[in-house]
């Protein structure tokens, strides 16, 4: 496939299988999406110099959330705690209260790794992002540029704006740095939240694992998105991700044309 002329050239020099690419990964304590991401990257090979948690009031509403509607999918297990898996894997693992404080500052300066990897997070400040000597990767479980923000799938949903997950470097503006790989999603119909959101977890770890492969095979680029004024979504509150339930409910049950 032909890259965009803005594409430019994304590499870690002497970086070249899953074993040489150092790298630390972020993720608040037990959050299902990072679990899974995590859970892929080593499968594949790429297994983190360091796993940093946040264990705080903002790590566990994100996984209380999550686990409301991952607990109604069909055949859901719900991973043993990172911490456990960090053990049997043999990789250092180490929690903060908050990923943007001094000790999280200390355990990148010790790692030395050439990246950061990002399950689920708070917005980073300028000083954690300089500790990444050639990038913070996020994944963002919606469809970059279009649809920018948090819990960018309910917004989907409100709005009617295409499904996707997108990889991409972090910088001071969010869901606005260059992007390395993204991919719409086909929602089957019928789908209910509970099952979109873990369609879109599974694809989310799986577009890391490839760019990654990317990464070391010396053939991801990244792509500066526009600077245009598309919005920016806010947190989603109760309220709307109940009326982006009834939205996939309604669309469920309505009738198709000509039948």
């Amino acid at each position: 496939m032909s890259q965009p002329p803005d594409a430019v050239p994304f590499r870690v020099p002497g970086r070249t299988s899953p074993a040489e690419l150092r790298y630390v990964y972020l993720n608040l304590r037990d959050h299902p999406r990072g679990q899974l991401q995590l859970a892929a990257l080593v499968a594949a090979g790429f297994v983190p110099c360091l796993v940093v948690d946040e264990d705080s009031p903002l790590a566990e509403a994100g996984r209380a959330g999550q686990l409301a509607e991952l607990n109604q999918v069909a055949g859901y297990a719900e991973p043993e705690p990172t911490s456990e898996f960090c053990r049997r894997h043999g990789i250092a693992h180490r929690t903060v209260t908050d990923h943007n404080d001094e000790t999280t500052v200390e355990l990148l300066r010790t790692a030395r790794a050439d990246l950061v990897a990002l399950g689920d997070t708070r917005i980073l400040k300028p000083h954690i992002l300089a500790l990444a000597p050639h990038g913070i990767v996020n994944v963002h479980p919606g469809y970059l540029p279009e649809v920018r923000g948090n819990h960018p799938y309910l917004w989907a949903v409100i709005h009617d704006l295409p499904q996707g997950v997108s990889v991409h470097l972090i910088d001071a503006e969010v869901d606005r740095g260059p992007l390395l790989r993204t991919r719409r999603v086909p929602i089957p119909d019928g789908i209910g939240l509970p099952d979109l959101v873990h369609l879109l977890n599974e694809e989310c770890a799986t577009l890391l694992v490839e760019t990654m492969r990317q990464i070391v095979d010396g053939t991801a680029t990244l792509i500066p998105q526009p600077g245009d004024a598309r919005l920016t979504f806010r947190q989603a509150r109760p309220e709307i991700r109940e009326l982006a339930r009834t939205m996939l409910r309604e669309r469920a049950t309505a009738p198709v044309a000509g039948r």
